[in-house]
């Protein structure tokens, strides 16, 4: 957790609504340090670090916005950020319950060249978890995207792969197919799911994008399209974590879809990580690339998780919600049972 700077960036200060929204968090901030409710700290620095590191300056503005109309009440202060603490922020920092098993496919035919395997991992199919898998890996050089690795399944199925490989001299791992926007977001809220818990909170998680300005993603996201390869990354199960939990992000460079990796800490950094990459696909039409927009947001809600103490918060109650087998009587588990309760979605699947 990083107290807040007590400048703004020059750059922030030309919008009159972000100048006169920070002092005020500032003195919000101030306030939360001496409140017997530790989250208090931790919802002032969500608010003030979305102003320094937001997605967008529209977002920011809009951030700004809410401030001010809270008019000094610490309460609605604290609920504003409240409100991005369980909409934003864990809405990104999937929480993987028991791991499945890797799918394997017993019925997949064996194949003589890579090309003959891009050709069947291209076939039309509807829009699901697997074939945004395939087409993923084809996009992505049948590789993980940070580090290079080679997917294990199909160089056991293919000489040429096997060859890159060799040529890479590091081993063969298991690669997962990684969303941007969790998976789960919009899973079961539909039928006789519809108006229910997770489908209000799905519905609240779009509300923030729409209130950051991003009014098409719900549409753009909206049921299979949460497979859409714009929101795919092909990753070893290792970055694929470190993904999910927020403490790896991609943050953007002044050469289009070349970014640079950014890590909470020097020490949770892979060593053979990559610490730039490019992506590219050989047709945009058919294998689109990751969507810069959408790894902007998931980059500046790690970053604010991370700078405000709210990922490490969330990161010590899911251990918690693990360890824990009865509820304490005087209260304090409250932090506990109140994650436990957000309809936060099912487990993910990690293949």
């Amino acid at each position: 957790m990083t107290s807040l700077p007590r400048e703004l960036a020059p750059r922030l200060t030309h919008s009159v609504t972000i100048a006169g929204a920070y002092p005020i968090i500032l003195q919000f901030e101030k306030s939360a340090k001496h409140h017997k409710d530790h989250r208090r700290l931790i919802y002032a620095r969500i608010l003030g670090y979305l102003i320094l590191e937001g997605p967008s300056d529209y977002a920011r503005v809009a951030v700004a916005q809410e401030v001010i109309s809270c008019e000094g009440d610490e309460e609605k202060l604290a609920a504003c950020g409240k409100l991005y603490c369980d909409h934003y922020i864990r809405a990104f920092r999937k929480y993987k319950g028991r791991t499945p098993a890797p799918s394997s496919h017993p019925s997949r035919p064996s194949f003589d060249s890579r090309k003959a395997l891009i050709m069947y991992m291209l076939k039309e199919a509807p829009q699901s978890h697997q074939n945004a898998k395939r087409k993923a890996l084809v996009r992505d050089n049948f590789s993980c995207v940070v580090s290079g690795s080679v997917d294990l399944s199909v160089a056991m199925e293919n000489a040429e792969v096997q060859q890159m490989v060799d040529a890479r001299a590091r081993p063969a791992v298991e690669t997962h197919c990684a969303h941007i926007f969790a998976e789960s977001t919009n899973e079961n809220i539909s039928g006789n799911r519809e108006g229910s818990d997770k489908h209000q909170y799905a519905a609240s998680m779009w509300a923030v994008m729409d209130r950051f300005g991003y009014k098409h993603l719900p549409s753009d996201l909206n049921g299979a399209n949460i497979h859409r390869l714009e929101n795919i990354l092909t990753l070893e199960s290792n970055i694929h974590n470190s993904f999910d939990r927020l403490n790896l992000w991609f943050e953007p460079t002044d050469t289009p879809n070349t970014y640079n990796i950014r890590w909470k800490s020097d020490w949770l950094a892979l060593p053979y990580a990559r610490t730039t990459v490019t992506f590219t696909s050989s047709d945009l039409e058919k294998l689109p690339l990751p969507s810069p927009e959408y790894l902007q947001i998931h980059a500046a809600c790690a970053k604010v998780a991370h700078l405000s103490g709210a990922g490490d918060y969330i990161d010590k109650i899911l251990r918690d919600l693990e360890d824990i087998q009865v509820l304490s009587e005087d209260g304090a588990s409250a932090d506990v049972l109140e994650h436990a309760l957000l309809p936060l979605g099912e487990e993910i699947r990690v293949f």
